[in-house]
């Protein structure tokens, strides 16, 4: 990864951390599922940003999604992992 890699990886891991806390506090505030919610709003975001797109940059768009999405799972897996041995 390259140093602008980083960079923008740690700014997008900062910016989502504290954009969670903001969606939490609201689903408290709410007496709501944390953690529903914080799945819905990130849904409403994520076809927020697709929307936005070009027709051209759909497929770009979607395959980011998709890969944020598998380094998650990656990570329960490795964590998952971690558990059983």
């Amino acid at each position: 990864m390259t140093p602008e890699e980083q960079q923008a990886s740690a700014l997008v891991a900062a910016c989502a951390k504290e954009a969670s806390a903001y969606i939490l506090h609201y689903a408290d505030d709410a007496g709501l599922d944390r953690l529903s919610f914080l799945v819905s709003v990130a849904a409403v975001l994520a076809s927020s940003a697709l929307a936005a797109q070009p027709e051209d940059q759909l497929p770009n768009a979607s395959r980011h999604i998709q890969n944020a999405l598998g380094l998650i799972h990656c990570l329960r897996e490795a964590e998952g992992a971690d558990i059983s041995s």
